[in-house]
């Protein structure tokens, strides 16, 4: 150990010497600092297509190049059938198409393409989940097109089609927003059982935080 320029003797504990360390802690700085070790990141060799899934992929790109979506929906079924949706080849097909489906028709405000190219994949293969998910939009825009034109009926009836695929926030905000207005409607004109029904209905469903606290105001107005 170093003191005030002094070396002295390190102390000595049970007749065992504690060793003065303090030097051997200072980077020497005649000798280069070592980098760490990169880590390279472990990548899965690429796929070689066996013959059967080429001819596959060349009937699925066919398809899309000429905007079959029939035919490209009884394809894609084959591809998850064969679990073969997440190899690179053909998740680049799929996700082409629905790209370009998304871009032509759902963006452009074409509901009615957009739903029917939708509906034709969903409806062979409902795990394609792009094109489940652009369906879901569509009749949510539906939905609340017709909401907003004060429809309920029609609009609920979107929002049902939607939960019946699956649960989507889509479908359930939709749905609290019919029956958010239903239950106005049946407290503005004194009918107070079909309220507490419909409250009863609507109450379960795991919605956003903003119609759970309209739920909860409409529940203490009606004394539950």
């Amino acid at each position: 150990m170093v003191l005030k320029g002094k070396k002295v003797d390190a102390p000595v504990v049970d007749k065992t010497e504690v060793k003065d360390n303090i030097q051997n802690t200072i980077p020497d700085k005649n000798t280069p600092t070592q980098n760490p070790a990169v880590i390279k990141p472990i990548t899965a060799p690429p796929v070689v297509l066996t013959q059967t899934q080429k001819d596959l992929l060349a009937k699925e790109t066919k398809a899309v190049l000429v905007r079959d979506y029939v035919a490209f929906a009884d394809i894609l079924l084959e591809v998850y059938k064969n679990q073969w949706a997440e190899i690179d080849d053909f998740k680049k097909v799929e996700s082409e198409f629905y790209v370009y489906t998304y871009n032509t028709y759902w963006l452009k405000g074409d509901l009615a393409n957009s739903l029917k190219f939708s509906t034709i994949v969903y409806n062979k293969i409902s795990e394609a989940w792009r094109f489940r998910y652009l369906r879901i939009l569509t009749l949510e825009k539906y939905g609340r097109d017709a909401y907003n034109a004060g429809d309920l009926k029609t609009a609920e009836s979107y929002a049902m089609q939607i939960l019946q695929m699956m649960y989507r926030p889509e479908g359930a905000n939709l749905l609290a927003d019919v029956y958010i207005s239903k239950i106005n409607t049946n407290i503005k004109n004194c009918e107070t059982a079909m309220a507490k029904n419909n409250l009863a209905f609507i109450w379960d469903y795991e919605i956003s935080q903003d119609r759970r606290d309209t739920l909860t105001s409409l529940k203490k107005q009606l004394g539950l």
